[in-house]
């Protein structure tokens, strides 16, 4: 890891806090501030202290992304980094939505952390390996079935929806545009659409939404599954 990222550690939990310092600064990582929550790290990071990556450990799935959402609006140029215990597709996707960069396993070990944190760092988005998995369980789309009425509850269009299917596959716009016979930018008009409806801010939150409602493996998505996102061993 380059020294010019400057992380920052948020979590409750100073033992956990400072185990973590320790770990990443054993592997060349530059941590500038550890702190309890965004207020004190606010407090404790002055105008020039600069902060690149925030480290977020969470115990509970619901107070994870708020924390995270109150980072964002304090830091919005900084990668965001949650950890966590539940690594359901409904979790992960709702950090996600929370502008979180990547969620990762707290029962991850130091190695994969490293390698996560600077996939992160390099714009990458992460995500844990269980998670990935949890996606293509078959028992776990079956009691996704009715992916129209899930659709539906966000008014989304039949060419919206197809679009929609194209992106949980991490298609590119110039794929899209040649399985779906429009053009490049009525392409990109119709994923601008999409974020809009569903509130999420970027590709993968929405290929996420795709897939932890069944919608990317409904009966009409003919071509197989391509990786969309980095995974967290």
């Amino acid at each position: 890891m380059s020294p010019d990222v400057h992380i920052a550690i948020v979590g409750k939990n100073e033992i956990v806090r400072e185990g973590l310092r320790r770990i990443l600064v054993e592997r060349g990582f530059g941590v500038v501030e550890t702190a309890a929550g965004c207020a004190e790290l606010r407090a404790a990071a002055n105008d020039h202290c600069q902060i690149d990556m925030i480290i977020v450990d969470s115990q509970s799935t619901i107070e994870g992304p708020g924390v995270c959402r109150s980072l964002r609006e304090a830091y919005p140029d900084a990668r965001i980094v949650l950890m966590g215990e539940d690594c359901s597709v409904r979790t992960t996707s709702e950090a996600m939505s929370a502008g979180v960069d990547g969620y990762l396993a707290r029962q991850i070990s130091c190695e994969p952390l490293a390698r996560s944190l600077e996939l992160i760092a390099s714009g990458e988005k992460v995500v844990p390996s269980q998670t990935v998995a949890a996606m293509m369980a078959t028992d776990w789309r079956s009691a996704s079935d009715d992916w129209m009425a899930n659709a539906g509850d966000v008014h989304l269009s039949a060419r919206e929806i197809g679009v929609l299917r194209c992106l949980s596959r991490g298609d590119a716009n110039k794929l899209i545009s040649r399985e779906l016979a429009i053009t490049e930018a009525t392409v990109k008009v119709h994923i601008k659409a999409i974020m809009r409806k569903l509130s999420v801010l970027n590709r993968t939150q929405a290929a996420i939404w795709a897939v932890s409602r069944g919608i990317a493996q409904s009966p009409y998505m003919h071509r197989p599954a391509a990786p969309m996102l980095q995974r967290a061993e």
